[in-house]
């Protein structure tokens, strides 16, 4: 601060590091001499604005200082010691669409500094902030009314045109910079998120649906590998217990398929109806001859009474009075299920 005899009618405390709204840090009443009669300390990066008599005003930027031949010809009146540094300004603002319904919302980083001290001090401005603030919706209200809230990035860079255009706060005597950026309203917004959400899901939902098909196809694959798998297998067991029925006769086919019950509904149907007759007269015979006391032991092995016993209760139950079996089953793949347990029940009185 400049060091005078007169106490100074306006000053502030402030550092390099303080954060000022008015860059003027003081202001003092001079006489003619006053400056002769001792040298100031004033800051090195401080401005001197010096009053005349005449209402004229001399400044001194740093470094330069006026000698006191210059302080007592020019006639001083007054001093104002001005803050030369930079300073940083945050203003968060709304500006009009094209619609008075709907506002930008507007954040802009502004820096300033005093660029001609002697017109600050003529302007009397005392709070920075709140001129750049007025200035800055003075000069971009026209130029976002010609956007609508859509369109928030094409206003944003006209508004930052008319900033940078030179005419923002020059007024004053402060150079500036300044950093907009607009943004649609709360509404625009997350009608915007809902959007990019929806397109999202989109781009997620074509390959979802496209590895479900794919799912499916190999499912199908998979269950016509199974049918035929199963129906391969059902020739064979046919094949199987027709080769029994051919060469071992009744009694052999009995014992094999005695030992296979899941297998019963599958042969009885693969086979024709007079070959179903035929077994089960045999059948008959044979159970006879069994309960015959003149047979010999062997010939009355459990095994093999079991096992005709076990047919001529599937034939007694395949074949009812008046009806005959269906020549041919269902196609294969389609074969109803087979139920041991209520084969077994039927067998369980015979096996006692």
């Amino acid at each position: 601060m400049a060091d005078f005899r007169r106490q100074p009618e306006w000053q502030q405390q402030a550092d390099r590091h303080t954060h000022l709204i008015d860059p003027v840090l003081a202001v003092r009443p001079i006489a003619r001499f006053d400056y002769m009669a001792r040298r100031p300390a004033v800051a090195i990066d401080h401005a001197l604005v010096f009053v005349t008599a005449k209402g004229a005003y001399d400044t001194y930027v740093p470094p330069h200082r006026p000698s006191r031949s210059d302080a007592v010809s020019r006639r001083y009146t007054a001093v104002y010691e001005v803050d030369m540094g930079t300073h940083p300004v945050s203003l968060d603002l709304e500006l009009p669409s094209d619609d008075d319904a709907f506002s930008f919302g507007v954040t802009t980083e502004l820096t300033w500094r005093v660029a001609d001290p002697a017109r600050f001090v003529a302007s009397g401005e005392r709070d920075v902030p709140t001129r750049l603030s007025r200035e800055f919706q003075h000069l971009t209200r026209p130029v976002s009314r010609g956007f609508a809230i859509e369109n928030s990035a094409w206003a944003e860079q006209a508004v930052q045109r008319a900033v940078d255009s030179g005419a923002f706060a020059t007024g004053i005597g402060l150079d500036t910079t300044c950093v907009v950026r607009l943004r649609p309203d709360e509404a625009a917004i997350a009608h915007r998120k809902q959007l990019r959400e929806i397109r999202y899901a989109g781009e997620v939902l074509d390959p979802q649906h496209e590895l479900e098909l794919r799912r499916q196809q190999l499912q199908h694959q998979i269950e016509l590998v199974r049918a035929q798998q199963e129906q391969e297998l059902n020739a064979q067991k046919i094949a199987y217990y027709q080769h029994y029925l051919e060469q071992g006769g009744v009694t052999a086919w009995a014992l094999r398929l005695a030992e296979h019950p899941e297998d019963t509904r599958l042969v009885l149907e693969s086979m024709r109806a007079d070959q179903l007759a035929l077994m089960k007269t045999q059948a008959n015979v044979a159970l006879e001859l069994l309960k015959d006391e003149n047979v010999e032991g062997y010939q009355k092995e459990e095994p093999t009474r079991r096992a005709l016993q076990y047919v001529r209760d599937i034939f007694d139950h395949q074949l009812p009075e008046g009806g005959e079996p269906t020549a041919y089953g269902p196609p294969p793949g389609v074969l109803p299920p087979v139920e041991p347990t209520s084969v077994a029940q039927e067998t369980e009185p015979h096996e006692r």
